[in-house]
């Protein structure tokens, strides 16, 4: 069978090579413009979704969303951990494998069915990992910006990861797309400054 890619899923692809550069730049210790270009990257997430709705999707898609959440997500969120903030050490690799482990089991669980709508409102259980790597550039830039120790924002990331999995109902609601957009601004405005040198 012909592999046959949708209009969503090269929108996914872009994200998916968004994820991986900003990956590369926080080896190479960029931190700042790596979470510009993951910016972009979660545009992409949401924007192959709103296709695949509109008629743009195929049956690829669903399953090439899911994995390209963890190089979009997970895999930036645990090298941000253990070179940004853990400089290597064994709390960083803990926190990391946290990340990794609990977010693609999320994903296998999502993936198989854990999205339902009840009454017309579409639910899922488990923080996303979009919640989760939201909540670690958040915390990357905090702690750049304060003198909190980095040791305090490797555990309370690394500490959210059992989060993905639990029986936190959740309900998808405009208010969620308004957040990530104001989450958005702030980190995009936040780290534009920091690569400029205006902060």
């Amino acid at each position: 069978m012909p592999l046959r890619l949708a209009r969503a899923d090269y929108v996914t692809l872009a994200g998916l090579g968004l994820g991986w550069t900003a990956i590369s730049l926080l080896l190479l210790e960029q931190p700042d413009l790596a979470t510009l270009l993951l910016l972009v990257a979660f545009l992409c997430d949401k924007a192959d979704g709103s296709l695949a709705r509109r008629g743009h999707g195929s049956p690829l898609g669903p399953q090439l969303d899911a994995l390209a959440d963890v190089v979009i997500y997970l895999v930036p969120i645990a090298v941000l951990i253990v070179e940004t903030l853990a400089a290597r050490s064994p709390a960083g690799f803990i926190a990391g494998a946290s990340i990794i482990l609990f977010g693609v089991l999320r994903l296998a669980r999502h993936s198989v069915g854990a999205q339902a709508t009840d009454g017309g409102t579409t639910v899922y259980y488990g923080i996303t990992a979009f919640h989760v790597a939201a909540l670690g550039l958040t915390v990357r830039l905090v702690i750049a910006s304060t003198v909190i120790p980095a040791l305090v924002g490797t555990v309370v990331i690394g500490a959210v990861g059992p989060l993905m999995i639990a029986p936190i109902r959740i309900d998808v609601t405009k208010r969620q797309l308004t957040g990530a957009i104001l989450v958005g601004v702030v980190l995009g405005t936040a780290s534009l400054l920091r690569v400029f040198g205006w902060v």
